[in-house]
């Protein structure tokens, strides 16, 4: 019977989620983020960067950083309709999970998905890979 419990209590713990986040980069908020030399600035919340002639994509929340590579990586442009046969989380819900496990970031969800509204109309879906801070890794 422990075992079953033990069992069962691991297949919960593998189990993995995919997420979906709107990355709002016209959001005017600000984060206090510290550049490596001790010294803090405030950035816009959402940032976007093109990394090694633009084949990759760094999305920046405050100071986390997701990215995904053009030729790699899931980069699918839908209907904004798509987004009522999804459940949209916020950085908070990233946030809290990611502190609740012992993982790598880029262990922590099966796949996270960054939506960016392009027109009234229509999302780009990014699947994007979570970097560690110390590991830098872009699966």
């Amino acid at each position: 019977m422990i075992i079953s419990f033990a069992c069962f209590f691991q297949k919960q713990a593998n189990e993995k989620e995919t997420v979906y986040l709107l990355f709002d980069k016209d959001n005017k908020e600000k984060c206090l983020i510290e550049d490596g030399s001790g010294n803090s600035k405030y950035f816009n919340k959402y940032r976007k960067e093109y990394w090694e002639n633009g084949n990759i994509i760094a999305f920046k929340i405050c100071d986390e950083t997701f990215a995904t590579h053009k030729a790699k990586d899931l980069i699918d442009t839908c209907a904004i309709s798509t987004l009522a046969k999804v459940k949209l989380v916020d950085f908070d819900y990233i946030e809290r999970k990611y502190d609740s496990l012992f993982e790598f970031k880029h262990h922590v969800f099966e796949k996270i998905y960054f939506i960016e509204k392009i027109s009234a109309d229509e999302i780009v879906k990014y699947e994007v890979n979570w970097l560690d801070d110390i590991l830098m890794i872009v699966d």
